[in-house]
């Protein structure tokens, strides 16, 4: 399927029915490496240097057995009512939770430069992202957002000045994992932060052996 607008958007909205677990590495302007093995919906192990962290969640069932509408191609047309209630495990803060389901990407967001390419062997779709007024991140206001910009900024009522010395990215180069929807780069243009690097290393496999997440 050659991407385009409509898809990316689709595709950005389709995370939480594409997987189920997920095996990776991380990086980003916020928090330290990280590899982790993620269980939906209730468990998270983590590993940084030596330190293993291993943890479960409580979570909504009602919700979560909601159907989403499907597109032919398979792709999230509509989410179900309330389901932005239901988050994947956290880890440090919401940017954590927004890689792992980039709904924000799927509305309000002008797409530029959409292409296929390959990141470590996997397909991805990438394409150079600008918030449009009425862009809500899950966490905004200058938090946790994926594209900080001065409209996430002055989203959630956030009336505080901006830091001096602020300066925005023209716009954001985001490439989403085609099998997972996860965002695996979000790197802005014109500015140093925030940037994330993913690399997905399993979709829906067994945990590494440090990761012995509780059934």
């Amino acid at each position: 399927m050659t991407p385009d607008a409509d898809s990316f958007r689709a595709l950005a909205r389709s995370s939480p029915w594409r997987w189920r677990t997920v095996h990776l590495r991380a990086r980003s302007s916020g928090w330290a490496d990280v590899e982790a093995y993620v269980r939906r919906p209730d468990g998270l192990a983590t590993r940084v240097g030596d330190q293993v962290r291993v943890e479960t969640f409580p979570y909504d069932a009602e919700l979560r057995r909601q159907r989403p509408v499907l597109r032919p191609d398979g792709l999230v047309a509509e989410r179900p009512l309330r389901w932005w209630l239901v988050d994947d495990p956290i880890w440090r803060d919401y940017y954590w939770v927004a890689m792992l389901d980039p709904e924000e990407l799927s509305h309000d967001v002008a797409i530029d430069r959409l292409r296929e390419e390959e990141l470590d062997g996997r397909p991805v779709w990438r394409a150079d992202l600008t918030p449009q007024p009425g862009y809500e991140a899950r966490c905004g206001g200058g938090c946790c957002e994926l594209l900080f910009s001065e409209v996430s900024w002055r989203s959630e009522g956030n009336s505080r000045p901006l830091p001096q010395g602020t300066v925005f990215a023209s716009h954001y180069d985001v490439a989403l994992d085609v099998e997972s929807g996860i965002v695996v780069r979000s790197l802005p243009v014109g500015a140093e932060t925030p940037w994330l690097e993913v690399d997905v290393l399993e979709v829906d496999g067994p945990p590494p052996g440090w990761a012995q997440v509780e059934a």
